[in-house]
């Protein structure tokens, strides 16, 4: 793997995919599920949990800029605390990186191609994903920039091209149920996109530091874009599919079904397949680059020897994890929130008190 480093452009680049790729996709029919008309404000309510997140894990690449989050856990709460924090980190990023495998092998095989196995798209995407994070950040960041804007594409053209049938009125009663769904969808949103942003901070060293400018400003307006984009899908797909939408995981795909523009574009699904393969791949790609980081600088072992057997791990984790995707949603809307809150958000949040208090009083005894 190349030890490089990317400009600020590339890390936002990054950034974007790493949060918006496949929470693009996956994350309408949880949301939808648990909060019902008011998903869009729920998401927008997680959306201000991830800049806290976002928050602790700039707060400690401010401290210790040239370290991951191995790395700076380890300076901070010494060697010992770092394997019990680190370890199950790690097992925490595997079992998401699985969760989106299957996700993703989940939609093909109810949707579209019904009579293939599952072990055939898991098997195609882990070996392209962790070929590419074999070749390094740099060279994820210069492919991934041009995939993401084609991902943006895919997915303005199919908010756009149903405009004719959106009923404003469908996003009406805002929270009948009261303010309990909303505080479920907030809860779902947590574990999945926000309390990824932990995740990250691994490749937060990668950047190249340019006099003058902030990273912070990156991050911080592309989770703000991520939020206001993801409330967009969410409230299109009410509009456009009405009380349908609550029943369906998958809503945007319905919705790509509904287009008809004079007989030429119609039926464009497939487009909407194409959207959710380079969402998740470049997003498991990346997934595959953290967890490799993390055992490395764990272990202090070389980067990237372990890339193909993380991607075995994970594609039999994807196949034996879940019978069905009814399990699956009920692992990423109940389990997955609890398990990063734990092992993820606690850690994170004690290891950014301690470090700000050991540099407070370093700073004074200085003076």
């Amino acid at each position: 793997m190349q030890v490089s480093k990317i400009n600020y452009w590339q890390m936002a680049i990054l950034f974007q995919v790493y949060i918006t790729g496949s929470s693009i996709i996956n994350i309408q029919g949880p949301l939808l599920a648990a909060a019902k008309n008011a998903a869009w404000i729920a998401l927008l309510l997680s959306t201000l949990i991830g800049f806290l997140i976002l928050y602790l894990v700039l707060s400690l690449h401010d401290l210790f800029p040239e370290d991951n989050y191995v790395g700076q856990v380890r300076k901070i709460v010494g060697p010992k605390v770092t394997y019990l924090f680190i370890i199950p980190f790690i097992l925490v990023v595997i079992y998401v990186t699985a969760n989106i495998v299957y996700g993703m092998g989940q939609y093909f095989t109810t949707s579209m191609m019904r009579e293939t196995p599952l072990y055939i798209f898991h098997v195609l995407i882990l070996t392209t994903a962790a070929l590419t994070a074999k070749a390094g950040i740099e060279v994820m960041a210069r492919m991934f920039h041009l995939l993401l804007y084609l991902l943006f594409f895919i997915i303005f053209m199919m908010l756009l091209l149903p405009m004719s049938i959106y009923e404003v009125e469908n996003l009406l009663p805002l929270a009948p149920d009261g303010i309990k769904p909303i505080i479920n969808g907030i809860y779902v949103g947590f574990g999945f996109p926000y309390m990824d942003i932990l995740y990250f901070a691994m490749i937060l060293p990668f950047i190249q530091k340019q006099t003058g400018k902030s990273l912070n400003k990156w991050l911080y307006g592309g989770l703000f874009f991520n939020g206001i984009l993801l409330s967009i899908t969410i409230m299109c797909s009410i509009m456009g599919l009405g009380p349908l939408v609550f029943m369906k995981k998958f809503p945007l795909h319905l919705l790509a079904q509904l287009i008809s523009i004079g007989e030429i574009i119609e039926r464009v699904e497939a487009i909407f397949g194409i959207a959710l393969i380079l969402g998740s791949y470049m997003k498991i790609a990346l997934l595959l680059f953290i967890i490799d980081q993390a055992i490395s600088s764990l272990f202090k072992i070389k980067s990237s020897q372990l890339i193909y057997i993380l991607s075995t791990i994970v594609f039999f984790l994807s196949l034996t994890m879940y019978k069905n995707e009814i399990e699956l949603g009920e692992s990423g809307s109940i389990m997955q929130p609890t398990i990063t809150f734990f092992f993820g958000f606690i850690p994170l949040a004690l290891t950014v008190i301690i470090g700000k208090w050991k540099d407070k009083n370093q700073k004074y005894s200085h003076e």
